[in-house]
């Protein structure tokens, strides 16, 4: 990269001046890039491609990625005085109605195929969904009619947490907030460590104790790590610290990530999710690709990120999140005649290449059914509750820059709003 190009995507080390509009449009495209490669993830488990699945179940880091963004967007356009209630407001508002409708469909769907006896258990994961606890039982959180949806319990449990850990963490030096950081990575890989200590990886996997195992990678606790490292990012990129790296330099360092992870795939740990090191190796770097990729914005650099369809596809990822695994579902049970989602993980499907066509039939519908939504649905319902329960009073900002300068910050939409999307 010339040095020119470096200098337009390096801003000076200096906090921007609160009241700053500040739209951080290439998050929005980075969300889509992140659900599509969890809907990878889930072509190779439902339609399954040839030697391929090593490399698409890297996109299950999809879901980290979610949880660093949400934490980073939140704390970005985070002001000191806005009252917890309404911030409540705005999360349910954001995430809830499209969970109602990415729980409810597919439970319909698949009732009338359910075993003798099942129908009480589905409708009991259902609601465990809707009321966002799911990813704190652990026979819910694979056995649901639609699995994306743990996520929405872990970013539930974050909401809730956020309002107070930001009042303490944007009191906090740089000084600090590098050892906060550093602290975060410690503790993620220090779960995995207890895990494979407590639950030995093997092929298959055991599952004696497996409640243990899933709560270690699926619970809120287990993962608020990925979370809190999005809020230290951005509260140090608020207060005027910047990442001596360029986009290229971020991606390149991801990209190196997945290769080792890819060259480590006979491992035993690499064989089952459960046992997999992926957040831990990507969450950090992904907190690092946010940082520079928001630099860039920040300095005005040019970026594909920020081009009106990847924004626009972006706008429509958290629908898309929701949706996918439904629309391969289906596909899939009617092309192998499989009626159970379990199936497919106890049974893994064969992999052929004509699984290539129904794999793209599932991404049109999906996309088209997600643009639908977003414009007729998710936004609709989503203005009018913040309209009711969500209204930020005006207030006076932490160090640093606001996101907007209007009642309710651009960025949060634009740039990502948290949550959106998580994976399984």
């Amino acid at each position: 990269m010339s040095s020119t190009a470096q200098r337009r995507e390096s801003p000076p080390p200096t906090p921007l001046a609160p009241g700053t509009a500040v739209r951080l449009h290439s998050l929005t495209g980075l969300r889509w890039i992140a659900a599509f490669a969890v809907f990878l993830s889930h072509v190779g488990t439902l339609l399954p491609l040839p030697d391929a699945k090593p490399m698409l179940t890297l996109g299950s880091s999809g879901v980290t990625f979610f949880f660093v963004l949400s934490g980073f967007v939140l704390t970005w356009t985070y002001t000191a005085g806005d009252r917890t209630l309404p911030f409540y407001g705005r999360r349910f508002a954001r995430v809830w109605p499209m969970l109602l409708l990415a729980v409810l469909v597919p439970l319909f769907l698949q009732l009338p195929d359910a075993r003798p006896g099942q129908s009480d258990s589905l409708k009991l994961m259902a609601l465990s969904a809707v009321l966002m606890y799911q990813a704190w039982v652990p026979d819910y959180i694979l056995g649901s009619t639609n699995p994306v949806t743990w996520s929405l319990a872990c970013e539930a449990f974050f909401y809730v947490l956020f309002p107070f850990v930001a009042r303490f963490t944007v009191r906090r030096s740089l000084r600090w907030l590098a050892g906060a950081a550093v602290a975060l990575v410690v503790v993620g890989w220090g779960i995995k460590l207890w895990l494979w200590d407590a639950y030995p990886p093997r092929v298959p996997p055991a599952f004696t104790g497996v409640d243990g195992l899933i709560l270690g990678t699926y619970s809120p606790i287990a993962r608020l790590w990925e979370f809190l490292l999005g809020v230290i990012a951005a509260t140090a990129l608020r207060k005027g610290w910047r990442l001596p790296l360029s986009v290229v330099s971020a991606t390149t360092l991801l990209a190196a990530g997945f290769v080792a992870l890819w060259v480590l795939r006979f491992e035993t740990w690499r064989f089952a999710v459960v046992y997999d090191a992926l957040s831990q190796v990507t969450a950090p770097l992904y907190a690092l690709l946010v940082v520079a990729v928001a630099q860039r914005d920040l300095a005005g650099g040019a970026s594909w990120l920020r081009t009106k369809p990847l924004v626009r596809l972006g706008e429509w990822s958290y629908a898309f999140y929701l949706l996918h695994f439904t629309v391969l579902f289906e596909i899939s049970s009617r092309v192998f005649n499989r009626k159970s989602i379990t199936e497919y993980y106890m049974r893994p499907t064969p992999a052929s290449w004509s699984n290539t066509g129904w794999a793209l039939l599932a991404l049109a519908i999906s996309v088209a059914l997600c643009a639908l939504l977003y414009e007729f649905y998710e936004r609709p319902v989503e203005r009018g509750l913040r309209s009711r329960i969500g209204r930020r009073a005006p207030a006076p900002d932490f160090p640093g820059p606001r996101a907007a300068t209007s009642g309710e910050p651009a960025a949060e939409h634009d740039a990502t709003s948290t949550n959106e999307v998580r994976r399984a």
